[in-house]
Parts: structure tokens; sequence; C-alpha cells
């Protein structure tokens, strides 16, 4: 909900922002470049960005930083995504709109922006240094609850950190997340994740019922050890820790967009961040409620 002020940097033909969300370059007064994201009337990914780095961060996944402010843009186009050199400016603001900070530290790829596809994860080889199974696993799980479906090479990256010169551990983390909370169109909606509300496929042998756009990554078998991970991270959040995960994503002003949720007595009223935080415990539970094969 800050208030952060910049000045449009006007657009390079040479070097256009990629995606098909509204975005915009904007510069601080003392010299930083913000990548902003904004319309959400138009881009969904103004509310799921947040709320995915921010759970990935807060159950211990390496994650970018997105954050949720009031931009007050100078000598900006109405619309910047579609503007030209010829629309008119002045003082803009946009609310809610989000702000990105990437990790730091460079980037392995063999292209640029291309990194690894989820149908890649099980190359990694504890043996040599690589994350254990369980944690593997759990990202799994994890993208499966959120249904982070865009799981291409485009979507993620893995980074030699900062401060590690020798790159002795390199992380391996999702870059590109609005698309969660959703559905099939993998756009952050109340209505379409409530349809995707089914985790498993076969709860019984832990294989959950998602793939995403990677034609490679088949349903996932999930470890024992992996659900428990993961089942004891998710149950150290407290329902007003959840809670404060959706409102801090502006999740109450998303609210005020969706079809109003219907009771089971048929009754209709407006959608409420109280909707989504029972959502997710619900999903939550059809983690910890079950025992995957040893």
């Amino acid at each position: 909900g800050a208030e952060v002020a910049c000045k449009y940097e006007e657009k390079d033909p040479l070097h256009p922002l990629g995606g098909h969300s509204p975005k915009f370059p904007c510069i601080t007064p003392d010299g930083r470049r913000l990548k902003v994201k904004y319309r959400p009337e138009a881009n969904p990914e103004v509310y799921g960005e947040v709320i995915g780095t921010r759970l990935l961060w807060a159950l211990g996944f390496y994650s970018e930083r997105m954050s949720s402010v009031k931009i007050l843009c100078e000598n900006c186009p109405e619309d910047p995504w579609t503007s030209t050199q010829a629309s008119p400016r002045g003082k803009r603001a946009f609310e809610p709109a989000t702000l990105q900070e990437r990790l730091k530290g460079t980037e392995i790829s063999r292209a640029e922006g291309e990194g690894w596809k989820f149908s890649e994860l099980d190359l990694i080889n504890p043996s040599l240094g690589g994350a254990a199974r369980a944690e593997v696993d759990a990202l799994k799980l994890l993208a499966a609850f959120m249904n982070h479906g865009d799981n291409t090479a485009n979507q993620q990256r893995l980074l030699c950190l900062a401060g590690d010169p020798d790159c002795k551990r390199p992380a391996l983390y999702i870059t590109d997340i609005g698309g969660v909370f959703g559905g099939k169109g993998y756009f952050t909606s109340y209505r379409h994740w409530q349809k995707r509300g089914k985790l498993w496929k076969d709860a019984a042998q832990c294989v959950l019922d998602f793939k995403g756009t990677d034609g490679d990554y088949k349903d996932p078998v999930i470890s024992e050890p992996g659900r428990k991970l993961l089942s004891d991270l998710l149950g150290r959040l407290s329902e007003k820790q959840v809670k404060d995960l959706f409102l801090g994503a502006r999740f109450d002003h998303l609210a005020k967009r969706e079809p109003p949720f219907v009771g089971p007595d048929g009754k209709s009223r407006p959608l409420s961040v109280d909707d989504w935080v029972k959502a997710f415990l619900d999903r939550r539970a059809q983690i910890s409620s079950i025992r995957c094969p040893p």
C-alpha cells in the first residue's frame, strides 16, 4: 500500500518489455529502474504474483520479491502499455500495482530468458549437492497447491546467487508466478481455483492431478517425505497469517471484481477474503489428512 513516486521511462523499440501482461518501466528519484505491473482489471497477475512469491518465501523456497503498492508516475501516459510517443502525458496514479525485485546473481541458461521446466526436476541429483527428493517433491506439491501450471522453461530460473562466486549452491526457483490461485487459464480467480479444488488424482498412491503447460510433465507421484515436509511447513501458518497473505496481496480489492459467492443454500453474497482463506485451509487439509506409500 506504500506510495512510490517515479518518472515514466520511454519505450525502447530495440528492447521491448516481453510478455502479455500490462507493465512499464519507471525511474525513481534516486535512479532505480522499477518494473511496474498494473491494470488489475485486465491483469490478475497484479494479485497472483504477490501472494505466490510471498507464500514461497514464507515456506522457505527461493523467490523474487513482489510488493503491492500505489504508483505515482510523472510524465506518464494514461495507459503506458498501449501508449505511443504522441500519447498525452501527465501525473498518473496506479493502484494496486506491483513492483518486482529480482534475486541477485548470475543466471545459468542456454538461451536468454530460458531456465528449467518441471519435467526436468527429476534430474536433480542429491549425491552431487542437489536438493533432496523430499524438497523437490514439496515444490511439485506446492506448485499444484497454488495451481502454478505455467511450468515451461521460460517461467523458471537457475541462478548463481550473489555472494556465492564459485556457484557451489545454485538456486532453482520460479520467476514468473503470476498465474496462480486460479484454474485452467492460470489466472487468479476464486471460482476457477475452486474448480481445481481436488489436488489428488489418486490420493492412496499420492498421484497429483496436475500437469500444466509442460508437455513432458506427467501427473507427479509425491513421496511421503515430500508430502510431510510441505504439510509441516504449511501447518506452521496460522489462520491469521494465511489471511494476511491474501490481504497483503490485495485480495480484498480482487474480491470486489469477482462474481458473488453462492452458498449451499443457493443465496449469493459478495466474495470476501475469508472465502479465500477457507479454500486455502481446505486444500491444506487435503495434504495433511493423507499418508503416501513408503
